[in-house]
């Protein structure tokens, strides 16, 4: 998976219920992409108006959401069973 640039690194926030029935190989790529993003708006490269078009979605770690999404993700990977890489 390619690191995507700008909006392409927004996520939609998904609540715990629908993490819980994904496989977990789109869970460990949706924590790929959570770790992805942006640190903080301050820093960010992105316009104003490209913020404001995704508003609703993830897209900064300083964003309670993010932290919120990451913290039930992590949960939800905990708790399924863990298979060894192969030799």
């Amino acid at each position: 998976m390619k690191k995507a640039h700008g909006l392409q690194r927004a996520l939609p926030p998904l609540a715990r219920e629908q993490l819980e029935w994904m496989p977990t190989g789109a869970l460990l790529a949706r924590l790929k992409r959570l770790r992805w993003c942006e640190d903080s708006p301050e820093i960010s490269d992105l316009s104003e108006d490209e913020r404001a078009t995704a508003a609703h979605l993830i897209l900064f770690k300083s964003d309670p959401a993010w932290q919120r999404a990451y913290v039930d993700l992590k949960q939800v990977l905990a708790g399924r069973e863990h298979v060894a890489a192969k030799p």
